[in-house]
């Protein structure tokens, strides 16, 4: 839900304080989500530093990370397809050039969150000799993989076809990952594939797909991050068909007994050349790496908020006693995003002070509001969430307490403080709550890629992937290099596994509060009960450390969801591990437990409760 309120006495002060300074032209005009995002990702990160005393809890319902914005590179864009329509079936040329393509099949369209591919007849008809002349190539596209998409198919293909094989072509897939580029069929293709040939790209959850084609370097980019690069491609785009192709297709193989595509798909570009490695990354990611610098920028001079005014871009707000010079912030030194990316320039925001609020009077008027509707920290009788809305320059209070109960507070800070109606929902009966009796939170790691997070927004999802399996009771989650993210539960597990239940009220570490929610696949576990899995561990504990055993062991006890099996990491030698085995046979593996390292030893944390 977008924030429109803006308060137009803190949007008069920006204008008149700062004048009509604005940031790169990337951040000039995100989409509406961005504008909230930015401002809860802020109050997130600099809870350490000069506003750290104010509540940065943020609800559920109020924000949302819809699509995220995509940079505006135009340059050599030969057509973008948005597919964000809502009804009909043409998919409409956002690039200018009129290239609309036609959807055949179903057409579903479901707004910002792309169209949707039904497996069995849709698929976009892209105009003929789309490749015609080009040396240089760049396809571009977010994805959505349906976990139940089998094999082999296309996301796109660019040729043409011979009776009911493709003769000529260039198509992406993600099983396995990799982009080919052929002048006849499958026989004489090559190949751009992250080394292993295994890799797919994970399903139930967005990513961002990139192929750039120059000279004789092909490059495969996963959510803006290179993951195969082949240097002897011999074929040129254009040299295709001589530069006629007449089966340029989205979501559909030029082979006719391949699988038409299942899931989603939106923003599809083609540009006639072949975009950087930050030209990528910036469609991969939109402005996230901007507003993460502005948030730094504002963070590091001691600024209250940071946010986007659709008329004069971003705006960073400051106490109305702030002593600093606010027209030259200080950029932090030394400072790189989370995934070590270091800035060659800084957004240039327009700032102002509040109209109303020193840091001191909003932390005053936040302990009033909790004083008032949670005395004595009680949270059990109504629900509260109070933070600064740099946007609308006021203190907002959302909670379920009563007007009885909020109307003193309105009166005796009016023109200061909104009270707005608290918006988490409540769990489905019969449905546990995060953190309580929750395998998967003692037992298993937190769910993650083997190639770990390379972005932000795939760092989001597996976030939501953990958050979903704890939220259900869930025994593990992880990721499947052919399926992608996968959740185990419990054998005796009573709930249903095809319907799982969204935690209320989640947002990540940063307060993004996801629009949508990955897919995972679920399964069973063969062979554990919950109760069986703790009481393995329990098991573990008492023959590893038992009391008054002076030999002191490493114990990590965790369920791998993966093998289907009890873990138990240790240095404990084998006279003292092997009656473990003897005890549950085929249940338990035990693994050797690394020498610890003097960080290690520096940073202990207790393994086993």
């Amino acid at each position: 839900m977008r924030r429109t309120n803006v308060a137009k006495a803190v949007l008069a002060a920006a204008r008149a304080v700062a004048g009509p300074s604005r940031g790169p032209a990337a951040l000039a005009a995100p989409r509406a989500s961005r504008l909230a995002r930015a401002s809860v990702s802020l109050r997130r990160r600099i809870s350490v530093g000069a506003v750290g005393v104010l509540s940065l809890a943020i609800a559920a319902g109020v924000l949302t990370t819809a699509a995220p914005a995509q940079a505006e590179i135009t340059s050599g864009l030969l057509l973008r397809y948005k597919l964000d329509e809502t009804s009909g079936t043409v998919a409409h040329d956002a690039s200018g050039h009129g290239r609309d393509g036609t959807v055949n099949g179903t057409a579903d369209w479901k707004g910002d969150e792309g169209l949707a591919f039904n497996g069995s007849n849709t698929y976009v008809k892209m105009p003929n000799n789309i490749m015609a002349g080009l040396s240089s190539i760049t396809i571009a596209f977010d994805v959505w993989i349906d976990p139940t998409m089998g094999k082999p198919y296309f996301f796109y293909g660019l040729g043409n076809t011979s009776g009911s094989n493709g003769n000529g072509y260039l198509f992406t897939t993600g099983n396995t990952f990799r982009t080919s580029v052929s002048m006849t069929d499958y026989t004489a293709k090559q190949d751009t594939q992250p080394s292993g040939a295994a890799y797919q790209l994970a399903r139930g959850m967005w990513k961002h797909v990139t192929y750039t084609q120059t000279g004789n370097t092909g490059i495969l980019y996963e959510n803006g991050v290179e993951k195969a690069r082949k240097t002897n491609v011999t074929i040129a785009p254009g040299a295709i068909g001589g530069g006629t192709t007449t089966a340029d297709y989205i979501g559909r193989s030029l082979y006719a007994n391949d699988l038409y595509f299942k899931g989603r798909m939106r923003d599809f570009r083609v540009y006639n050349r072949a975009l950087s490695a930050s030209e990528t990354r910036a469609i991969a990611t939109g402005t996230e790496g901007q507003w993460e610098q502005l948030q730094a920028l504002a963070s590091y001079n001691g600024a209250l908020v940071a946010f986007d005014d659709p008329t004069i871009g971003p705006v960073v707000i400051f106490p109305s006693d702030y002593t600093g010079d606010i027209e030259h912030l200080q950029t932090p030194p030394d400072w790189a995003d989370e995934f070590g990316q270091v800035p060659t320039d800084w957004p240039t925001p327009t700032t102002a002070k509040s109209p109303l609020f020193t840091l001191d009077q909003i932390t005053d008027l936040q302990d009033a509001v909790t004083a008032q509707i949670q005395p004595d920290g009680d949270s059990t009788t109504y629900q509260l969430n109070v933070f600064y809305d740099g946007i609308r320059d006021r203190v907002v209070a959302q909670t379920d307490a009563p007007a009885s109960v909020t109307d003193s507070l309105a009166s005796q800070y009016a023109g200061k403080l909104v009270i707005e109606g608290y918006t988490f929902d409540h769990p489905a009966p019969g449905k546990c709550a995060p953190e309580e009796r929750t395998a998967g939170t003692v037992l298993s790691p937190a769910a993650a890629p083997a190639a770990g997070f390379q972005d932000a927004a795939t760092k989001l999802q597996w976030q939501q992937v953990q958050a979903l399996a704890d939220h259900n009771c869930a025994l593990a989650a992880f990721d499947d290099p052919t399926i992608g993210p996968v959740v185990i539960f419990p054998s005796d597990y009573t709930g249903d596994i095809n319907d799982l239940q969204k935690p209320p009220g989640w947002t990540s570490e940063y307060g993004d509060v996801p629009a949508e929610w990955p897919t995972p696949t679920t399964a069973k576990s063969p062979q554990f009960t919950l109760d069986q899995v703790t009481d393995l561990q329990d098991a573990a504990v008492r023959q590893i450390s038992a009391d008054g055993d002076t030999t002191a062991y490493s114990l990590s006890v965790r369920y791998d969801g993966m093998r289907d099996r009890v873990v138990v990491t240790t240095d404990a030698p084998a006279s003292v591990t092997d009656p473990l085995l003897s005890a549950y046979p085929n249940r338990v593996v035990i693994e050797t437990a690394p020498e610890p390292t003097p960080a290690d030893t520096a940073n202990s944390e207790a393994l086993v409760e």
